[in-house]
């Protein structure tokens, strides 16, 4: 998984990292939605995926994520996960899978997702050719705001201002 440091600074959001990450196991909900969607398919999924943990005894390794498979104005193909310390079976529409390893460049953006959240994938890209990188595979999206144990989703978070989201996009 992707730095944990969630004592995250505002003259930190404009800095790209480049790190090397463990493969990390993964529960996760994949699915093409239309994008205006979103919020109702966060609304469900997270829950979903916050139960079946429970229900199958595995623990969480860390917060939810969303990995843009591909993303479109209209309909994106997208996952939403959770990290765990141990494999876990999936089951139904909850899949088992991985975080992959290798290196990658992160960055942050606090507040919330507006138009300034384009800023940080802007970011990214920008580092990807100031040092002639390539993406290799999809970014994603660490919601540190989410706070896994507390069985919350975006819906019941009322104060974006205080959201903490990193930004990960492997390399080759």
């Amino acid at each position: 998984m992707a730095n944990n440091n969630t004592n995250i600074q505002a003259s930190d959001t404009h800095e790209v990292a480049l790190q090397q990450l463990e493969p990390q196991p993964t529960l996760s909900i994949r699915d093409t939605i239309q994008v205006a969607n979103l919020p109702n398919v966060m609304s469900d999924w997270i829950p979903a995926l916050l139960g079946y943990l429970e229900q199958c005894g595995a623990q969480s390794a860390g917060p939810i994520f969303v990995r843009y498979h591909t993303f479109e104005m209209v309909e994106s193909d997208l996952e939403v996960g959770i990290p765990v310390v141990d494999p876990a079976p999936g089951e139904g529409r909850i899949a088992a899978g991985e975080l992959p390893g290798g290196p990658a460049i992160t960055t942050w953006h606090l507040g919330p997702h507006d138009d300034k959240f384009r800023e940080a994938y802007a970011r990214m890209g920008a580092w990807l050719t100031e040092h002639d990188r390539e993406a290799a595979g999809p970014s994603w999206e660490v919601y540190y705001w989410i706070d896994p144990s507390q069985n919350n989703n975006p819906s019941t978070q009322h104060d974006p201002s205080t959201w903490r989201t990193q930004l990960v996009q492997p390399v080759k």
